[in-house]
């Protein structure tokens, strides 16, 4: 290996780290107005396609229903009574009813008839701030102490019908926030003058809701979401001697506390998947805007630019990566519902070729950012070789890394193919080379067959692992589809988080699908094939490489199955 590779690597130039230099992708998708009208249209919310808003004209109050794809837009009826303050899940609204008493109302958008439907009802209550994730809903209770400066939280089960109480206390318990999938509340506990706010959270436990306290003395923590997996605030904290407000981040059950510090004022965050939607006020302006940091890219995006008050945010992910933001902006001395819509790019941020150009043996040790395509095992037993085979999905450049050994015994005999071609011989399995790397180019059509074949010693064992090479920046100067009329591009900006118990830049909040733990320098010896700048001439040889794949395929089959092999 080390004759191989010093050879290869002095006809190269040096590599940049594996994450130098990266270049964040942008966002690009359209903007609306989803309610100009007279009045004022407020505190948006959004699931999927579906937008609930708060519409006040002339002293009345309603909840109004917008379909950002049809654009259908509806009231729920509310027999002259004030509504307002609203959240949505799927196709069912909750919101806040004001009339003899302060209930908590769900609305079905869908259902033929539909008809607003009070949860729990009881005399005289005293609720308000309903959220909605699943069939979990949430709101603040002043019923439970009849005292006005101490609310507690409650929790409505949907499907059986149970009220759960969770706080009892003598604190002022609000701002409550439900993960889509119901299982977790999250929300702000604060002393009887509103000061010392800590975040809490409950989750259910199969027979109830186990509740515990997530942040501590730390600072003064407000406005919590979830998506299930990670609570979201804000939080104001004394930083370098200066206040300062920034938003923060936990795992749900507690953990490594991370913060994104930025310079200026952020606020009110709300979370969707990876996405975090906030409020942020620049150093050099003095309004608000609505920006968007992705947790797994550490990208961050500043949606809004202009010179008022844009605020009251929230957002949806939806499961194909359509991302929706919503809003309320003033206009014309009223306010107005806005949002923004645009598909989730690539989890990776893209980087220029010569910066994820690298050696194959170098990929194998070390795969970083080069997503793990698929794995395929074999082990010798007896009688005739064997045998395994799959397809899998991916395309362009990417590397196949053997692991000899890397269940029992290391091989010393056998095969690999991708689409018919040779790409691993037996004359390279020795029993002093624990790792094998290739570069490679895949299927022009997404499509390809990965076949290994062992011999030799039974008990002996080796694993395939196919890798594709990470997201490469366009050249500015190659053409691109014409953008609509109405889209806007929106620059991205790589931010880091700082975790506060490291004080220090913190790696990728969610590990990325695939990712191979473990897989570091192999001991023993190794055998590489193709640097960095065989990767760059395996472009111009694929659709030579790709001809005869279809029928070598087929054969390779015939004879596995001829020969007992398993498949």
């Amino acid at each position: 290996m080390l004759r191989t590779l010093a050879l290869v690597s002095s006809l190269l130039p040096a590599l940049s780290p594996a994450f130098a230099q990266m270049q964040a992708r942008p966002i690009t998708g359209t903007a609306k107005v989803v309610n100009g009208g007279p009045g004022d249209q407020t505190d948006p919310h959004v699931s999927g396609p579906l937008v609930a808003y708060t519409n006040e004209v002339r002293g009345t109050s309603e909840i109004r229903y917008h379909d950002l794809v049809t654009e259908h837009d509806a009231a729920i009826p509310n027999g002259g009574a004030f509504d307002f303050v609203s959240d949505v899940s799927g196709d069912t609204v909750v919101f806040t009813r004001v009339g003899a008493s302060s209930s908590i109302y769900t609305f079905d958008v869908v259902a033929p008839g539909s008809t607003p439907v009070e949860l729990a009802p009881e005399q005289g209550s005293s609720r308000r701030a309903a959220v909605i994730g699943g069939r979990t809903v949430a709101w603040q209770d002043f019923g439970f102490t009849g005292n006005t400066l101490q609310p507690e939280i409650a929790a409505f089960d949907l499907d059986t019908g149970t009220l759960t109480r969770l706080t009892e206390d003598a604190l002022q318990d609000r701002t409550p926030a439900v993960a889509p999938d119901g299982k977790t509340v999250v929300w702000a506990k604060c002393n009887t003058q509103s000061q010392a706010c800590d975040i809490w959270e409950a989750r259910w436990n199969g027979a109830g809701f186990t509740t515990q306290a997530l942040t501590g003395t730390e600072g003064e923590e407000s406005q919590p979401d979830t998506n299930g997996e990670v609570v979201v605030y804000a939080s104001t904290r004394m930083v370098d001697g200066v206040s300062d407000r920034d938003i923060y981040w936990k795992p749900v059950g507690g953990g490594v506390e991370q913060r994104l510090a930025l310079p200026g004022l952020d606020a009110n965050p709300s979370i969707s998947g990876s996405l975090v939607a906030f409020e942020r006020r620049a150093p050099e302006k003095n309004d608000f805007d609505i920006a968007l940091y992705d947790l797994k890219s550490q990208t961050l995006y500043v949606l809004t630019s202009g010179p008022e008050n844009e605020n009251l945010n929230d957002l949806s992910m939806s499961g194909d990566g359509t991302v929706r933001v919503v809003w309320t902006a003033p206009a014309n001395g009223d306010f107005n519902v806005h949002s923004f819509t645009f598909q989730l790019p690539s989890e990776r941020p893209c980087r220029p070729f010569e910066e994820v150009d690298r050696l194959p043996i170098d990929v194998c040790y070390t795969p970083d950012d080069w997503p793990l395509l698929t794995t395929l095992e074999v082990t010798r037993t007896t009688g005739a070789p064997n045998g395994a085979e799959l397809d899998f999905a991916g395309k362009g450049v990417g590397v196949i890394c053997v692991d000899n050994g890397f269940s029992g015994l290391p091989a010393t005999s056998g095969w690999v193919w991708l689409n018919g071609h040779v790409k691993v011989s037996p004359d390279q399995f020795q029993k002093d080379v624990s790792l094998i790397a290739k570069g490679m180019v895949m299927a022009t059509d997404g499509h390809n067959t990965l076949t290994a074949q062992i011999s030799g010693k039974p008990g002996t064992t080796f694993r395939v692992r196919v890798h594709g090479m990470p997201p490469v920046c366009e050249d500015e100067d190659e053409a691109s589809e014409p953008l609509a009329p109405d889209a806007q591009v929106i620059p991205g900006q790589l931010v880091s988080p700082m975790s506060l118990e490291a004080k220090a830049v913190s790696p990728l909040t969610f590990v990325p699908d695939g990712a191979v733990r473990g897989a570091g320098p192999i001991p023993g010896g190794c055998s590489t094939g193709g640097g960095s700048l065989a990767l760059m001439g395996m472009m111009l040889t694929a659709v030579w490489l790709l001809g005869p794949r279809r029928a070598f395929v087929a054969m390779r089959r015939k004879e596995l199955r001829r020969g007992g092999r398993a498949l």
